[in-house]
């Protein structure tokens, strides 16, 4: 597979407005023509955005309202699994703009390539992020928790203490419901707990535990959770605490990927096996875009304008801007943040 590297940071997107106005005339209906002349302010273009629904937040309150003010577009999100949002666009219930998922997995698997109808023929790296383990403030084990942060006692143990409520996404709908599986299988590994993933999860979408994003963020702020699996991102917009788990086992650093590609998860009825990998956000344009000029534009803006600065801000770690797939068609407007390798 083709890889370009980010050799630069792109430049400030700059809009260029043109004011028609007429000379003075000395008739009333001279002056009237001269006023209808004046040109209007040309209406926002929809720019329909998928995106990973943990990042409902920061997309919706932060850049929803900036990005509109500044590619002049009317930002129409959607958050959901990303797998999900992939699924809706290839059986052609949708058909939006961008796409921004929680993982290359689903850019490949499930957008790119001829059986996917090529719905996505390319992807950039967005931003890295890590999984924590954030719990209730409100939990009756919130002091355990808060001893499992400080590393005085097993994270797994609290878990594992009847009536814990814990929760996580559908790993067939949600990267980070696979994720969740990848890091059980590397803790069993890591802390020489070989049964650690069923004593915790149970069977994969175990009906317990399992839940959309949505309902997870409600029932842990609300104190009907005790603890979930979350993005580190998250569990700073959320203002509840969590545990820092060891890199060896966050699927938070890079240079560790070898390491995490030991362990691996296939959906239960057939499907296409993942291995586990560093977490890694993409964004690209889809190959049917309604609005491309605008949409190539938003992903300039979120990778090296004001959206990028508001990831980081957000709790996103940064990551070189790779493009990944067919590189003949990225748009020839975001070809200046790469370099040929």
């Amino acid at each position: 597979m083709k890889i370009l590297k980010r050799s630069m940071w792109g430049g400030a997107i700059a809009g260029l407005m043109i004011a028609v106005t007429g000379c003075g005339t000395s008739t009333a209906g001279q002056h009237a023509a001269n006023g209808a002349a004046s040109a209007a302010p040309s209406k926002p273009v929809p720019l329909s955005v998928f995106y990973a629904g943990s990042m409902t937040h920061v997309m919706e309150q932060v850049i929803r309202p900036r990005v509109d003010q500044a590619l002049h577009v009317d930002f129409q999100g959607e958050g959901a699994g990303s797998a999900e949002l992939a699924h809706m666009i290839t059986s052609k219930l949708a058909n939006p703009d961008v796409f921004i998922s929680a993982s290359p997995a689903v850019d490949v698997n499930d957008l790119m390539g001829a059986s996917n109808g090529n719905a996505a023929r390319w992807y950039a790296t967005l931003a890295t992020d890590q999984l924590v383990i954030a719990y209730s403030p409100k939990s009756k084990e919130a002091g355990e928790f808060k001893l499992a942060a400080e590393g005085k006692v097993p994270w797994y143990k609290v878990l594992e203490m009847p009536g814990v409520r814990f929760g996580r996404t559908d790993p067939k709908l949600d990267p980070k419901g696979v994720n969740t599986i990848l890091m059980m299988k590397l803790a069993e590994s890591y802390y020489h707990q070989p049964n650690l993933e069923k004593t915790i999860l149970g069977s994969d979408e175990n009906p317990a535990q399992v839940f959309p994003e949505e309902d997870l963020i409600a029932q842990l702020t609300s104190g009907q959770m005790d603890a979930v699996i979350a993005y580190k991102h998250e569990a700073m917009e959320w203002h509840v605490p969590y545990i820092t788990l060891p890199s060896a086992i966050n699927l938070g650093d890079p240079a560790l990927a070898a390491e995490y590609a030991k362990v691996s998860w296939t959906p239960s009825g057939g499907g296409k096996t993942v291995k586990g990998a560093p977490i890694l956000f993409t964004i690209t344009v889809l190959t049917h875009a309604p609005h491309p000029e605008q949409a190539a534009a938003f992903v300039r803006y979120m990778t090296v304008g004001q959206g990028h600065q508001i990831l980081m801000q957000d709790g996103f770690t940064p990551t070189p801007i790779r493009f990944y797939g067919d590189l003949q068609s990225v748009p020839a407007s975001l070809k200046s943040l790469a370099e040929h390798s």
